[in-house]
């Protein structure tokens, strides 16, 4: 008989960089994105990462972490006759009247646990979420009503008393100034190819780009909620955790990682049959049964998967990616 897990936790991040999420650019200055909140009789607005943006960062990793099993570390490389199936695993696929994938999502939903815990697009057809993510918002003078909820499920041992909680406007600064380099302007990089003959239009246009970036500033707390909207059977919670580990190793959030922006420290609590608490402490063994078995059934239904998302794996690289 499967068991079925209702899952529910609380994500608490201490910045320890800057944290990029824009939203548009006015003149030089990339601006964060805000959400407007209602503090008393006020109307404020506050920077928030949009829980989309966690979703598809988590969507991807699951993806890889996936993939990772099934080309074996990538000796295999996998091979997809249908690119769409590619862009719904990844990004969730697109809406659209011509596509011809809702024939195939019975299939791919019943092989990837993945699939039915994050959802998809096949053609005209969405197959439902099963898991849902709150915007990531920020410990603020005007968020204190709207995270109340967050910050008793977290405990008053880990947040700073609201009392401490600084305004938002405090919360963003401009970082720069910040460069775009132009390529065709670099002869490191034209030791393989040439990027052409320029005409005199374009050769006016090329030009370093000097800009700023709002932040959310080092040491600012924030917090969001995920949730399971439907019950999660064991292969499905194994798949989320084997994700969140994953992420966990080197949490961030926003853009520009690799630049050094968006390093946080995270902290988890709640319930997901049995509790969770970290990172104080290890993760339940029944969690660490369940991420076992999922990646046991990646490798044991390997060739069913792969069938499944019409893909095949290249042969043997002798150790060569």
């Amino acid at each position: 008989m499967t068991t079925l897990t209702d899952v529910n936790l609380t994500l608490a991040y201490l910045a320890e960089q800057p944290i990029i999420h824009t939203e548009e650019t006015i003149g030089n200055i990339s601006k964060i994105k805000k959400m407007r909140v209602l503090n008393g009789a006020q109307v404020g607005q506050v920077p928030a990462l949009s829980g989309n943006s966690f979703r598809g960062q988590l969507r991807d990793i699951l993806a890889d972490r996936m993939f990772e099993v099934l080309s074996e570390n990538g000796q295999r490389r996998i091979t997809f006759s249908n690119n769409e199936i590619y862009g719904a695993v990844y990004s969730g696929g697109a809406l659209r009247e011509e596509s011809r994938l809702a024939g195939t999502m019975l299939s791919l939903a019943n092989a990837l646990p993945m699939m039915r815990l994050m959802g998809a697009a096949f053609g005209n057809v969405m197959l439902p979420s099963k898991l849902a993510v709150t915007h990531i918002i920020p410990c603020a003078q005007e968020t204190q009503e709207i995270l109340a909820t967050a910050c008793s499920a977290l405990g008053a041992d880990l947040l700073p008393p609201v009392t401490q909680w600084p305004k938002a406007r405090d919360l963003i600064f401009n970082d720069g100034p910040l460069t775009r380099k132009d390529d065709r302007r670099d002869p490191a990089r034209q030791r393989f190819a040439n990027p052409g003959v320029v005409s005199e239009g374009e050769e006016e246009q090329r030009q370093q780009m000097i800009y700023y970036v709002e932040c959310i500033s080092p040491g600012t707390w924030l917090l969001h909620q995920l949730y399971t909207k439907y019950p999660l059977d064991e292969l499905e919670l194994g798949c989320l955790f084997d994700g969140l580990m994953a992420w966990l190793k080197f949490p961030s959030l926003g853009g520009r990682s690799a630049a050094g922006y968006g390093q946080v420290r995270a902290y988890i609590r709640g319930k997901a049959s049995p509790e969770v608490k970290r990172p104080e402490q290890e993760w339940p063994q029944a969690i660490n049964e369940q991420v076992t078995k999922y990646q046991t059934y990646l490798r044991d239904k390997k060739q069913t998967l792969l069938d499944a998302m019409q893909a095949k794996a290249s042969e043997a690289s002798n150790g060569q990616t």
